[in-house]
């Protein structure tokens, strides 16, 4: 539910004024709102395309920030000098053992402390300025550290070069400083665009985004091996492609397509699956592919050729990655349920329902190609609460499996509609308006089915789209899930 200060943020960016939020603890609420704030600055200036670049940036400060007060506030608690070295030891392992990953014990003490975070957004002539304070200096330690880390990311072309040399055992300034900087260069911008300042009082840590930006190509040797395996992938069947172009011919005869099926007996046990498969939910079951053919009706038998036959080829020349297409077949499920619960017209729920049946296409190829580079990835983006992996894929593999997905479905002369959600079912503020219905569907069945794996949180999903479903409370969205679990256990 958008509150009053919700209110008031979103009509200050619509007037262009600054944006300034301040808390004490970090909460899903805030992170929330910041997430929301983005989303809606980034929308002004057609920068949508960066926003989990930002988001995680943002997030990397304010975690930091946070850290830094709390860190003042545990050493005050045990009667610890900051600034003496012995002491500082010997606090900084406790606050280690004691605080860092459950910050919620000293909950009450940081709500009652005078240290806060104040987080600052303002769009001037050239970009949009960021900035996150917190209420106490740096110490030279951590300067150090921060300085060391962001000379390595500033000085590194590769990531993969530069990870064993960034990642310590340090509190403070680790990984997260160089990931940041890392990130800015990856979406075009100067690393001396970044600042941390500090003086006896404060930390304010800055940087702008400028409105044009020119990303620099990011050239490894997985990114290669990649566009190779695409590059190599074979066409569908000439029997297929026959089909698909009946299917196209609004005045075709039906009996000519049921034929062209029968004569393949693997497709026609494909076409019959379909009918009788969640996506075409019905009380009938039939074993008749001339009733198969009609009750899916012949646009949806094409689309239901394009990922039949793509499936096919995936699980032909790569391994089978049962655990990809599993949660395909969810996601698919889920995403036409969203669509006739909010009564999306029915070819929009037809369509969310293909579309999810082949939105990880490039999951497979980047499972297949590197898996090394997917659980590196994988173990990053958990242990940094990293919102999605397709900001991390870009950056040490330089393309995500989004795109390697959209870049197989332009290959394959994919619909539109397929093209757009498979390329942007994790950043679906991206999509065109024409495909944002079937989009939003795809990323919200697909955020519900990873927070049931644990790797997203309801705080990640996106506030603009709940808004376009009108889900306006937590609990709502909690219902929804639960209702789509239980429908897809129960089909």
């Amino acid at each position: 539910m958008i509150t009053e200060q919700q209110k008031k943020i979103y009509d200050k960016i619509k007037k262009g004024e600054p944006v300034k939020i301040s808390f004490k603890y970090i909460s899903d609420d805030i992170l929330t709102l910041v997430n929301s704030i983005l989303s809606r600055l980034l929308s002004k200036h057609d920068l949508q395309y960066i926003i989990y670049f930002l988001v995680t940036i943002l997030r990397e400060l304010i975690v930091n920030s946070f850290k830094a007060n709390v860190k003042r506030l545990f050493f005050r608690k045990n009667n610890l000098d900051i600034n003496n070295p012995s002491q500082y030891a010997k606090g900084i392992v406790r606050f280690k053992d004691e605080v860092v990953g459950d910050f919620e014990i000293l909950r009450d003490d940081i709500l009652i402390s005078d240290n806060s975070i104040i987080f600052k957004t303002e769009e001037r002539e050239n970009g949009i300025f960021f900035s996150i304070k917190n209420s106490v200096p740096i110490l030279n330690e951590e300067l150090q550290r921060i300085n060391q880390r962001v000379a390595v990311a500033s000085t590194g072309v590769n990531f993969n070069d530069i990870y064993d040399s960034l990642e310590d055992e340090t509190e403070g300034a680790g990984l997260g400083i160089a990931l940041i900087i890392m990130f800015l260069k990856n979406m075009g911008i100067d690393p001396s665009k970044f600042t941390i300042r500090s003086n006896e009082i404060m930390t304010v840590a800055s940087f702008d985004i400028p409105y044009r930006l020119k990303p620099p190509e990011v050239v490894t040797i997985v990114k290669k091996k990649i566009l190779e395996e695409i590059t190599g992938l074979p066409t569908f069947p000439e029997n297929i492609m026959t089909l698909l172009q009946l299917c196209s011919n609004p005045d075709v005869d039906m009996e000519d397509v049921v034929k062209k099926i029968k004569v393949d007996v693997a497709l026609t046990s494909d076409v019959l699956k379909y009918a009788n498969s969640a996506g075409f939910i019905t009380t009938n079951k039939t074993d008749d592919i001339n009733m198969a053919v009609v009750k899916i009706g012949l646009k949806n038998l094409k689309y239901l050729l394009l990922a039949s036959n793509a499936r096919k080829i995936m699980e032909s020349r790569y391994s089978k990655f049962e655990e990809i297409w599993e949660h395909c077949n969810r996601v698919a499920f889920y995403s036409k349920q969203i669509a006739v619960d909010f009564k999306l017209e029915k070819l929009t729920a037809d369509n969310a329902y293909i579309a999810g049946l082949l939105h990880d296409l490039g999951h497979v190829i980047l499972f297949a190609v590197d898996i090394n580079a997917v659980k590196r990835i994988a173990e990053i983006v958990q242990n940094r609460n990293i919102v999605t992996a397709t900001v991390m894929e870009e950056l040490s593999i330089g393309i995500s499996h989004a795109d390697i997905g959209r870049l197989v479905s332009e290959k394959w002369n994919f619909p539109d509609f397929l093209i757009q959600t498979i390329g942007c079912h994790h950043n679906p503020l991206s999509v065109s308006e024409k495909y944002k219905d079937i989009c939003y569907c795809i990323y919200l069945a697909n955020m519900l089915a990873g927070i049931e794996k644990k790797k997203y949180y309801i705080s990640y999903i996106e506030e603009m789209v709940l808004e376009r479903f009108g889900i306006n409370h937590e609990s709502e969205l909690i219902h929804l899930h639960e209702k789509l679990k239980n429908e897809y256990n129960n089909q």
